[in-house]
């Protein structure tokens, strides 16, 4: 008979998995994978399944809740439903380093470098849509730009109910860079997600414009899912943690996995003083010192086939040499 961990481990497509297993079995014991493997069902279900109160039952789905193993859905309480949000729910909740130390964020590492993602790279190239896009940093778009709705980071947060931020589980698991940790937004019904288990802290949105601007600063990517509307999450990336840039750089598929931008970066050569910190800021090897004639400093130029139109080289430009041009038709945040 299929022992519980390997059956849950089998859900997120990994029952062979001694890595994901080891996951498992760091962050429930035996009575709660069995509990879990149960699911879904309804308090009361599980209740007479374990011969418990419900109040007793209620706490010890509670404690799985807030661990981020189980979700409330329309069918009652269910086990993640992918690696993805398993990893996002377990690995951005510092509340559970009291208990686990770095020993469970250590195996998540294993199982990501090991096995997941050269998965995910594999999913990504063979996507027909890619599953996020990027959006522009606020402020770095050429004069006359229009900004649709859906790349408009203001305008996201006014159609949001209510924010917060959580520890990006990224970089707690990958450690490979020192840029901020507390800079993933979860936004409605992921905020509330978020402040009810305890991982997220709750923002208004002045403190989420102001978490924006920070990100920007320290080099990150805002990157949301790839639809029309945004309405849980607005993600700050590296590309030497991020389970998205990280494993598509490395194994290939970032061109199907992120849409890029509507923008490109344009360097005024003219303006630039050659300082090098957009060379240093971005993440897509897309810029490139170069001798001018005439000229005795060097000057950036832009490689347009690998510019994503993040925007991060103009926030850092103090020449304020380098603009977002509008280069994509609005068609393309629809369908990209």
């Amino acid at each position: 008979m299929t022992d519980a961990y390997t059956d849950l481990a089998g859900r997120l497509g990994y029952g062979g998995s001694e890595r994901m297993k080891r996951v498992l079995r760091k962050i429930m014991d035996a009575e709660e994978s069995g509990l879990v493997a149960g699911l879904p069902a309804t308090v009361e279900e599980i209740s007479g399944r374990l011969g418990k109160p419900v109040d007793e039952t209620h706490r010890l789905l509670d404690g799985l809740f807030e661990k981020g193993l189980i979700f409330m859905t329309s069918k009652g309480y269910q086990f993640a439903r992918s690696v993805l949000q398993l990893h996002d729910a377990t690995g951005s909740n510092a509340s559970l380093d009291a208990t686990y130390g770095r020993e469970l964020l250590d195996l998540w590492k294993e199982f990501c470098d090991a096995e997941w993602f050269q998965d995910r790279a594999k999913t990504a190239q063979e996507r027909e849509k890619p599953a996020w896009r990027i959006v522009p940093a606020l402020g770095v778009t050429a004069p006359g730009s229009r900004i649709l709705p859906s790349e408009d980071l203001e305008l996201i947060l006014e159609r949001a109910t209510r924010f917060a931020v959580v520890p990006c589980p990224c970089r707690r698991i990958a450690r490979s860079c020192s840029r901020p940790l507390d800079v993933c937004l979860q936004l409605s019904r992921g905020a509330e997600y978020a402040i009810n288990r305890g991982s997220g802290r709750e923002l208004t949105r002045e403190e989420v414009m102001e978490v924006l601007r920070q990100a920007e600063e320290a080099g990150l990517i805002h990157t949301v899912p790839n639809s029309a509307e945004v309405t849980s999450v607005i993600c700050n990336c590296c590309s030497d943690c991020c389970i998205l840039y990280y494993p598509l750089m490395k194994y290939g598929g970032l061109e199907k996995g992120v849409a890029r931008s509507r923008f490109q970066a344009d360097v005024d050569q003219a303006l630039c003083t050659g300082c090098q910190d957009c060379i240093e800021r971005c993440q897509f090897d897309a810029l490139e010192m170069v001798r001018v004639v005439g000229q005795k400093r060097l000057k950036a130029r832009l490689d347009p086939d690998r510019c994503y139109g993040c925007g991060l080289c103009a926030v850092g430009c103090e020449a304020r040499a380098i603009k977002l041009a509008e280069v994509r038709p609005p068609e393309w945040a629809a369908v990209s």
